[in-house]
Formats: C-alpha cells, sequence, structure tokens
C-alpha cells in the first residue's frame, strides 16, 4: 500500500525544484508528477539517482505515476500533453523525441526525456550543492536560449461558403502544393487561411484582409452565392498541433452589410467572456497604434492580457495566424522600382523589403542565402548590400530604384561587374526572395506563395523546390503554394509525407474540391516524371474543357 505522506513529499519536492526553475506549477498537479516520471524518481528514493530514460505518454509516464504515485486514466494523456510536457520543453527542462527528432508529430514512437543540463542540476536537489547548481543552470539558461524546433503546425483546414468553396477539408503536411486549371479555386483556399487570421487579431477589415494578401470584393461575393447556398456565413475550422498538443480555432463569420465592401464582420460562434475580453483588447490595441501587426501587436497584447490575468500561454496558434500572409511577387516591387503597398515586415506582399531584409542577415543566414543562390546561378558570385547607397553616384543605379541589392558576375571585368537590383535578372530577384522568406526567423512560420513559378525558368523551378522543402524542415516553416508550372511538382518527394501535392477542381456544381495526390511507396509502375503525369492528364488538374 502507498504511503501517501511519502508521496506528497516527493510531489512537494518535485514542485520545489520546478519552482527554482523559474516554472509556475500551483494550478497543475500533473507537472511535478511528470518531473518524477521523467527523472525516474520513485517516493523512496533521493534525487541524485535521477537518470535519463526516453519515455513515451502511456507506456512510459502515465504508467509509472500510476505506479508509484496516483492513479490516472489513459483519458488523462491531454492533460498531460498540454499541462506538463508542453511547457517543459518549451523551457527546455526536456527533450521532445531525443532519439528521433524526425518522427512525425503523431508518430505512437513520440517520446520524451529529461534534459541534460536540467537532470545534472536536479542530481544536486537537497544536497549542500544544490545552490550553486541552480544558479549556473540558470545563468546557462539565460545566456545560451534553446534554440527551440516551432512545433505550431496547421493540420487541417475545414472551410465553407468562401467564394467557389461550397464545403471543403483540406489535411495538410509542412509542404503544400496546389495544381489547377485557372480559376479552379486554388486562390480561395489560401485566402481562406488569411480571412481567419484577420478575424483571430480582430483586423477583419478591408485593409486587414487585403494587407494579408486576399482579393476584396463585396460580401456578397466573398460569401459562396452559388443558387443552392442559403448559408449567410462564411465557416472555418482550423486545427492546429503543437507538440502534440491539438487546438481548434473555429468561427463563423457574417457580414453586418452584405452590399458594403467595407462592411464590419461578426462571429456566430459562441465566445466565453475571456474571449470577448480578448477581443476587446485587440480592438483597443488596433485603435490606439493603428497599421500595428505581427510581433509589435503581440508583444502588447500580451502585457495587457498579463495585466489583466487572461493571457492564455496555451493559444500557441495565435501568433501563427496573425503572421500568416499570401506572398505573391512582382518584378518591380522587387527592384524597388514600384512605391511600396505592402505594410507586411520585413518582407512585403509583392517582394517589398527584401533589401533591408538581407542586410540584417547574421553572418550565418547570409551564407547560407549567399552559397542557396550561387548553387543556382553560376554566373553569381557575390551579392552586395549597398546600406549606405554608394554606388548610386557611380551610375550604377540610374536613380528610380531604392533597393541597395547589387549582384556580381564572375564574368565580367573585375572593374565593372556590379549589377543593381533595378537591371539585374528578375529571376534571381525572385529566387532570393524565396530563400530568404525560409531562411530568415523574422518571416512568418506559416505563409501562402502564389504562382511561385512567376519568372522563373523551368529547371530552376525544380531545383528551387527541392531547396524549399529541405529548408522547411530546417527553419521550421510550413508553406501553401499554388503553380501552373509541372516542373515544380519534379522537385517534390511525394514519398515524404510532409510533402504533399493537391489536385484543385470544380465539381460538376461548379464548387471548389481539392484531392490529395498521393502514391504507394512503390513506384516501379509509374513511368515519366510527375511533371509529364500533369501534362499527359494522368494527375488531374485540367481544364475540363480541353
Amino acid at each position: 500500500m502507498k504511503d501517501e505522506k511519502i508521496i506528497e513529499a516527493k510531489i512537494d519536492e518535485a514542485k520545489e525544484i520546478l519552482r527554482a526553475f523559474e516554472l509556475n506549477v500551483s494550478n497543475s498537479p500533473v507537472v511535478p508528477l511528470t518531473l518524477l516520471a521523467l527523472c525516474n524518481i520513485k517516493p523512496d528514493d533521493i534525487w541524485n539517482v535521477a537518470e535519463r530514460r526516453s519515455m513515451t505518454l502511456v507506456k512510459g509516464i502515465l504508467e509509472f505515476v500510476n505506479q508509484n504515485y496516483k492513479s490516472y486514466q489513459t483519458g488523462s494523456r491531454e492533460s498531460f500533453r498540454k499541462e506538463a510536457l508542453a511547457p517543459l520543453i518549451e523551457m527546455g527542462v526536456v527533450d521532445f523525441n531525443p532519439d528521433n527528432p524526425n518522427l512525425a508529430p503523431q508518430s505512437s514512437n513520440t517520446h520524451y526525456a529529461i534534459s541534460l543540463v536540467a537532470l545534472n542540476t536536479i542530481r544536486k536537489f537537497n544536497t549542500d550543492e544544490w545552490a550553486v547548481a541552480l544558479e549556473t543552470y540558470l545563468k546557462i539558461r539565460d545566456q545560451n536560449p534553446i534554440e527551440r524546433k516551432c512545433t505550431t503546425l496547421l493540420k487541417s483546414i475545414g472551410l465553407s461558403n468562401y467564394k467557389s468553396i461550397r464545403k471543403d477539408k483540406i489535411l495538410l503536411g509542412r509542404f503544400n502544393v496546389f495544381i489547377g486549371a485557372n480559376g479552379c479555386g486554388k486562390t480561395n483556399i489560401l485566402e481562406a487561411v488569411a480571412v481567419a487570421g484577420a478575424f483571430n487579431c480582430n483586423d477583419l477589415t478591408y485593409e486587414g484582409l487585403y494587407g494579408r494578401g486576399v482579393r476584396m470584393a463585396r460580401p456578397n461575393l466573398l460569401i459562396s452565392s452559388f443558387a443552392e447556398n442559403d448559408n449567410s456565413s462564411i465557416d472555418l475550422a482550423l486545427n492546429f498541433l503543437t507538440n502534440e498538443i491539438s487546438e481548434t480555432y473555429s468561427c463563423a463569420l457574417v457580414p453586418t452589410n452584405i452590399n458594403d465592401v467595407y462592411t464590419k464582420w461578426a462571429n456566430l460562434v459562441e465566445s466565453d467572456e475571456t474571449s470577448n475580453h480578448i477581443l476587446s483588447i485587440f480592438s483597443e490595441i488596433t485603435r490606439d497604434f493603428p497599421g500595428l501587426s505581427g510581433e509589435a501587436l503581440l508583444d502588447i497584447a500580451k502585457k495587457r492580457l498579463d495585466a489583466k490575468g487572461l493571457n492564455d500561454s496555451d493559444n500557441k496558434f495565435g501568433k501563427t495566424l496573425i503572421d500568416y500572409s499570401i506572398y505573391d511577387l512582382n518584378t518591380k516591387s522587387l527592384r524597388g522600382i514600384s512605391p511600396s503597398e505592402s505594410k507586411k515586415t520585413p518582407l512585403g506582399l509583392n517582394g517589398e523589403g527584401l533589401d533591408l531584409l538581407i542586410s540584417s542577415f547574421t553572418g550565418k543566414e547570409r551564407k547560407k542565402v549567399v552559397d542557396a543562390v550561387c548553387s543556382l546561378f553560376d554566373w553569381l558570385s557575390e551579392i552586395i548590400s549597398d546600406k549606405d547607397d554608394k554606388y548610386k553616384n557611380s551610375g550604377l543605379k540610374p536613380g528610380r530604384s531604392t533597393s541597395t541589392l547589387f549582384f556580381k558576375d564572375r564574368f565580367m571585368d573585375r572593374k565593372n561587374n556590379l549589377l543593381s537590383a533595378e537591371n539585374s535578372n528578375e529571376g534571381i530577384l525572385h529566387v532570393l526572395f524565396y530563400l530568404a522568406l525560409f531562411i530568415s526567423d523574422k518571416t512568418p512560420n506559416l505563409f501562402a506563395i502564389d504562382n511561385i513559378e512567376k519568372a522563373l525558368n523551368p529547371i530552376l523551378c525544380q531545383r528551387l523546390i527541392k531547396q524549399l522543402a529541405k529548408m522547411a524542415e530546417e527553419h521550421n516553416k510550413q508553406v501553401l503554394i499554388t503553380t501552373h508550372n509541372p516542373a515544380v511538382l519534379d522537385g517534390m518527394n511525394l514519398l515524404d509525407d510532409e510533402q504533399r501535392l493537391f489536385e484543385v477542381y470544380r465539381n460538376d456544381a461548379g464548387h471548389t474540391v481539392t484531392k490529395r495526390i498521393k502514391f504507394k511507396s512503390d513506384l516501379t509502375n509509374k513511368t515519366g516524371k510527375l511533371s509529364q503525369m500533369w501534362l499527359n492528364g494522368v494527375l488531374g488538374a485540367q481544364p475540363a474543357n480541353f
């Protein structure tokens, strides 16, 4: 029979350790129990025998807790994931999938282990060395912030009554490509996520939607106008996964004036009192600071939510949705010739701000982006950021462009081999933009690219897609891409479940429908490249009247 006093004493010790690590454990009994399990500390053990063992949740952590401390049913695993494991991973106390970091987020082999730095500190608890060990731990943690992998991914989009989409659900990976005929509704899918993002921060206005890349129209055109549609709301359900914790953001949006393009929108999904407070705070901020968005908006919102005791630390998808935008490049914006219409930072929706982002790169980021671009353009030897605009007076830039980017051609005479963004090849500007978008930690973690093939040679498209798919995993980015270029498909690996290809088409009723194109591991019966399959009609995604 378990000795309750010994058990409670050991749990209290675990709480004391967590408080010393500056973690708030007052509201959740499962956090100290999780720590005890991951350290393999039983009620009679002393802390210097703590050990690191990789443990799954149900067969590892829950079984340990049930055998040694308190009884929890398997249905409690969400509490352990959300209340204990997520914050412990976030603070670097626990490692996520240390034995196999490439496991799929929902793998049955998902496991956890106490971090080595935390373990070495915990072993000193209740000894004369504890104070020094704790001080050292906190210094190491503060001086060397952990590079935490962004594990918030949009796993599915459920949408109804948005433009040509009557009703559809799309299960996403990390790198998603949509193909289909012109006018089939590919961009409408990208826009639906932007609509949810705008509403999530109370920015569902003409400017808020247009500033995220949505093509604006009257509400009676934004809402599906099919004859059989009697629903007056745009219904969205976005499911996010954060370190195995699943959260769904839902809204049913209705305009207050269906004929007014500048109308206000309301949500028919019932909100609790806290949600109303949060929306109110976002309204105050957007009123007090017009044009504020992204990181700055979130920082102010967090402070005001903290002040009111309303900050929801579990809402990991909030920033992901707020930052989401649709990039649709044009060459004049990339060259710095067209006036900037986008207030999006650090990169504008049409290519604005590329030179400023490149100039702000660290040495490591700069080397990575330059190496990547040089591998795709054999004539390029160097990318230069002319921060002081000194080359302008040398006649290297006629004066219309505001871009400070220059490209060095390795074949030309060294005294005359600098090309400004204004007169350089347009393809290199597009490629540089995409690479910077994926490499930088200042750009959104979730975003969309409309018509990625613009200005690019077909083989260049193929090579670029291979690089971007790899960078998406390395830099924790998730992307939705539309294309009309078959060569893009040849850069994809459809045997990787995180790279997904979707056919988009209009059914007999004219509704936009998506279908994932998926192959089994055995491709011996498939002939030709994906691009050829598409052109030959094997994959669909062709105009129905051709």
